[in-house]
């Protein structure tokens, strides 16, 4: 997928998944910004626990740039390769 860049497996994990559909630099750029966004917190911080909250955060953007059935589909793959 994309190479690591923050530090946490699972923000990276995160930004992969999305880079499939925004490409590497708008996956990251999206981790980062909805985790300050949704969390107060950078994505280097991200747990288990964090990631409902991120992918409610996302919906909209991912929506926009995806459409809402896509939108549900990349969400939901994220959930499964987290075991969420």
């Amino acid at each position: 997928m994309t190479e690591a860049t923050t530090g946490n497996a699972i923000a990276d994990r995160i930004a992969g998944r999305l880079a499939l559909y925004l490409g590497p630099h708008t996956g990251r750029v999206a981790v980062k910004t909805f985790s300050v966004k949704a969390l107060g917190r950078g994505p280097e911080t991200l747990t288990l626990r964090d990631v409902p909250a991120l992918q409610q955060a996302l919906r909209p953007m991912l929506r926009t740039f995806v459409g809402r059935a896509q939108c549900e589909i990349v969400l939901e793959q994220i959930a499964r390769e987290l075991g969420l």
